[in-house]
């Protein structure tokens, strides 16, 4: 049943229905998560904190939340649909090419980051938010949870750009690059080294990493090879 705005005779005020007021104090608990998180990291912020820049009471974030771990789950859940979206867009698109290559997927992992200086704000914050996963206590959890099925394709793609590597290869080279895309991302969002972009990051750096990473990766066939033989 849809519950409408009641008139307040004694001043002509809407008074705001109790359900939508809580859906306003969950975003803007999210709002203010996600913010934090990107700034400070998952350790860092407070119950305090993040009621402060929500502009509600403290109390709320357990009440609405049960706990700011869960609070923090929530923050990262809730677009994580756009960029899982993204990255299977991404790989799609490299999957049309007759054939591919190892740095065409690393290039397709990275793709949702590329334009970071033209996104909103909040879509920023939150891809920060992704790249401090690693340096959550439940952060591998969550990824697995929320990006794994994503995280599977990408592996799959790169099993058949390079079928002679072997599966534990093959995770361990692709876990190496999200943990270095991560600290790049850091980077680029100014989240490293103060408020603004640490002097000597560019723009290059991401492509240079794309070439070190295919590099690797062909390094760990090289080994094995050598190794047979």
């Amino acid at each position: 049943m849809t519950v409408e705005a009641k008139s307040d005779t004694s001043n002509g005020l809407a008074v705001r229905p109790t359900g939508l007021r809580g859906a306003l104090t969950r975003d803007a608990l999210l709002d203010a998560a996600e913010s934090l998180i990107a700034d400070y990291g998952f350790r860092a912020p407070s119950h305090r904190m993040i009621a402060g820049l929500a502009g509600v009471h403290v109390a709320l974030v357990n009440y609405h939340f049960s706990s700011k771990e869960l609070l923090f789950e929530a923050a990262v859940a809730r677009r994580a649909a756009r960029l899982a979206d993204l990255w299977r867009n991404a790989l799609n698109a490299v999957r049309l090419q007759p054939a591919f290559t190892v740095e065409a997927v690393l290039s397709a992992w990275w793709h949702p980051f590329g334009n970071f200086d033209l996104e909103d704000g909040a879509w920023r914050n939150y891809l920060c938010v992704v790249a401090r996963l690693a340096s959550a206590p439940d952060g591998e959890e969550w990824h697995a949870r929320l990006f794994g099925a994503v995280d599977q394709a990408f592996l799959t793609a790169l099993a058949d750009a390079m079928p002679a590597l072997t599966a534990e290869n093959r995770e361990a080279g692709f876990r190496y690059a999200r943990c270095l895309f991560g600290e790049i991302l850091l980077l680029r969002c100014g989240k490293i080294g103060g408020a603004r972009r640490p002097q000597g990051f560019r723009e290059a750096d991401v492509p240079r990493l794309i070439q070190y990473l295919t590099s690797g990766f062909a390094g760990l066939q090289q080994t094995l090879s050598a190794a047979a033989d």
